[in-house]
């Protein structure tokens, strides 16, 4: 029978190493998406940023299983059968990133609402780092072309 997963209230509680050992347990028997529901959060990253900031990240998260944004990425470009124009190529799959840095690439057009998801998740993902970032940034409102026909 599976342990039930405490309420993130509870759960911050705990000493560091029941944390680790409760986190260990619940992943045999839940999903990162099981956990995210009953912690409320609505991105992986939170979940990971929190492992951060506990520091318990590197002894719960199987090598495996480490969470890179490119990685996230290049699965979001799979999925969408590669029409969505992220920004990459085979040699970001092949590129190890340590866990301590990331490389985030997107261009691409979007709705509005498409966008702001996008810079949600990347606003959550961004709050646990504490060194400088850089960045480059251009967004432009898109006119639809309309065919007139004479």
């Amino acid at each position: 029978m599976s342990e039930k997963m405490l309420p993130l209230d509870d759960f911050l509680q705990l000493s560091t190493d029941e944390q680790v050992e409760k986190l260990k347990r619940w992943k045999m028997d839940y999903t990162l998406k099981d956990i995210r529901e009953a912690w409320n959060f609505k991105h992986s990253a939170q979940y990971y940023m929190l492992l951060k900031k506990l520091r318990i990240y590197e002894r719960v998260v199987n090598k495996s299983d480490k969470f890179y944004p490119v990685q996230e990425q290049l699965a979001a470009r799979a999925s969408a059968g590669g029409d969505r124009g992220w920004s990459g190529s085979n040699a970001y799959s092949d590129r190890k990133l340590p866990s301590d840095n990331f490389d985030y690439h997107l261009n691409t057009t979007l709705s509005g609402p498409e966008l702001a998801d996008k810079l949600e998740r990347i606003a959550h993902f961004l709050k646990g780092e504490h060194k400088d970032i850089s960045i480059k940034l251009s967004i432009e409102g898109v006119q639809q072309e309309t065919e007139e026909q004479e």
